[in-house]
């Protein structure tokens, strides 16, 4: 078996859910040693202090070769979605899939790590007859692009990088020159608690969300947003609340998310959310208030996670950069809009022009998520092309 497929394999049984990345940081450092990487050239970036949770940091790993040439830097992720802990992965022909029931594979984007291993594979057997390079591998990607939020860019190297490719996608053609952005919206409601009995004198936030998705549907505010000249899709993803069936629901906590290529529309989109509980809230009140409820509804909202958007021209050098590699293998290259987050977003907040790239990955997040093996492989080379430039 190819020894890059054979490290993407064992890595996705290694667990690492976001926040949870002790064990999987523990053993990309184990196989970096095997390689023959210093100890002083790999580093963790102490992104989880920043962040204020976590077990482990951003993995930097430097190769600065002979210094001549401008930095290059390859990025993915080591964290998987929670429902990935526990996969058992299996070679079938050419797909690797998954043999523990109802679990995601975790390819997503362990299969991006062994092909920045394999990369590093290639210029450590150059012993230094190379252009800098820098290699990253991010944590806590998968709950809003948070460890690529708080990299360290001084940890980078100099010269600092020029261009980026991160990882963490599917077809081995594809270059995502263009991706979304998202902001999720923390929503907070509380009511008036009561017996079920007396359930006219309490106030029920379970009502006012109701009504206040239900407005929201109504006026198109959900799902896919198509209205007033913009897109984008809205998401409520996580409901929280309640003390038990027999008292009116007091409190419910809700995790709201909001995508597009557009910042202004993205903004409208949310406002439209925020007005809308908010007005359910009032409704719910006044209607209280001829109930002679003592007490009354309230909604607040904490900003979470977010990330902007971004397009590069189809001429920007990290563009043609990937497109010269792609073509040497064989294939079409393929430009196009990621609608998915991608760390590559907080790379170019950070002045580093970045693109996706696909690693084989099918079906992520599900558990029908499968690895293509030979866009796998060619994802592999193109690692290697772009970190040798060969």
């Amino acid at each position: 078996m190819d020894r890059n497929l054979t490290a993407a394999i064992e890595l996705m049984a290694v667990p690492g859910e976001a926040t949870k990345e002790a064990v999987i940081a523990a053993e990309l450092r184990r196989r970096l040693a095997v390689l023959g990487v210093p100890a002083s050239c790999i580093v963790d970036d102490g992104a989880h202090g920043r962040i204020g949770g976590g077990e482990a940091g951003n993995l930097i790993v430097r190769l600065d070769g002979r210094g001549r040439g401008e930095r290059r830097m390859l990025t993915t992720h080591m964290d998987t979605v929670p429902g990935a802990v526990g996969s058992k992965p299996r070679l079938d022909g050419e797909r690797v899939r998954n043999d523990a029931p109802g679990k995601a594979l975790g390819a997503d984007a362990r299969a991006g790590c062994a092909c920045l291993l394999g990369a590093i594979e290639a210029l450590m057997a150059k012993r230094g007859d190379h252009p800098p390079r820098t290699f990253v591998f991010f944590v806590q990607e998968e709950i809003g692009l948070v460890g690529s939020k708080h990299l360290d860019a001084k940890l980078l190297g100099e010269p600092f990088p020029a261009m980026a490719f991160n990882f963490d996608g599917g077809d081995a053609e594809e270059i995502a020159n263009a991706v979304i952005g998202t902001e999720r919206l923390h929503i907070d409601l509380t009511g008036v608690a009561v017996h079920t009995s007396r359930a006219q004198l309490g106030i029920s936030c379970a009502v006012i969300l109701a009504e206040a998705l239900a407005e929201l549907e109504r006026d198109g505010w959900v799902g896919e947003v198509k209205r007033d000249g913009g897109w984008a899709t809205s998401n409520l993803g996580i409901l929280r609340g309640g003390t038990g069936s027999n008292v009116v629901m007091p409190e419910l906590y809700a995790l709201a998310e909001v995508r597009s290529f557009d910042l202004g529309f993205r903004a409208k989109v949310l406002e439209a959310w925020r007005t809308a509980f908010r007005a359910a809230v009032e409704r719910a009140n006044a209607k209280a208030a001829g109930r002679n409820v003592t007490g009354h509804a309230a909604v607040a909202f904490r900003p979470g996670p977010e990330y902007p958007p971004y397009t590069l021209p189809e001429d920007a050098p990290v563009v043609l950069a990937a497109r010269r590699a792609i073509e040497a293998l064989g294939r079409t290259p393929r430009l196009f809009k990621h609608a998915g987050g991608m760390d590559s977003c907080n790379i170019v907040v950070k002045g580093i022009p970045a693109v996706g790239l696909g690693m084989g990955d099918r079906g992520a997040h599900s558990v029908d998520e499968w690895l293509d093996v030979p866009h796998f492989l060619d994802a592999c080379k193109l690692a290697v092309s772009l970190a040798t430039g060969e």
